[in-house]
């Protein structure tokens, strides 16, 4: 299988996991949302959330900028670990402050690799230094 076509269906999988534990939070699935992205840091990253959650931002930085990553790849991680915090959010806002900020890292990060204007990232970017400022 050509690499393109794996890069693709990893993206959607992405997507998918996104939409999912959105639906899990939604029905008041915390925990099965938080487990569902933990997971796919596993497997992305061989991260589990509390090394995350331990993780000072430079070293979770320098840990990005090894992986290579697609700015697509590191736009889908942005928009999964917002939505971890936003489930963590719910629960513990302590640990959700920092998720946010690492959701941030991550999209530096990608404005770094991506230098097209993004209004809509902007807007994201924006609403999660509000988040991590309140």
């Amino acid at each position: 299988m050509p690499k393109e076509d794996y890069l693709l269906k990893y993206l959607e999988k992405l997507s998918r996991v996104i939409a999912a534990m959105i639906g899990l939070r939604e029905k008041g699935f915390l925990d099965d949302s938080i487990k569902l992205a933990e997971e796919t840091y596993k497997e992305l990253l061989d991260l589990d959330i509390d090394k995350l959650l331990k993780m000072p931002v430079s070293e979770f930085s320098v840990l990005l900028k090894t992986t290579g990553y697609s700015a697509k790849y590191l736009e889908a991680l942005a928009e999964l670990t917002t939505e971890l915090a936003n489930s963590f959010m719910i629960l513990k806002n302590e640990q959700a402050q920092n998720i946010y900020t690492k959701a941030l890292e991550i999209y530096s990060l990608l404005n770094e690799k991506d230098k097209t204007f993004s209004f809509e990232r902007e807007t994201k970017i924006s609403k999660l230094k509000e988040l991590i400022n309140k």
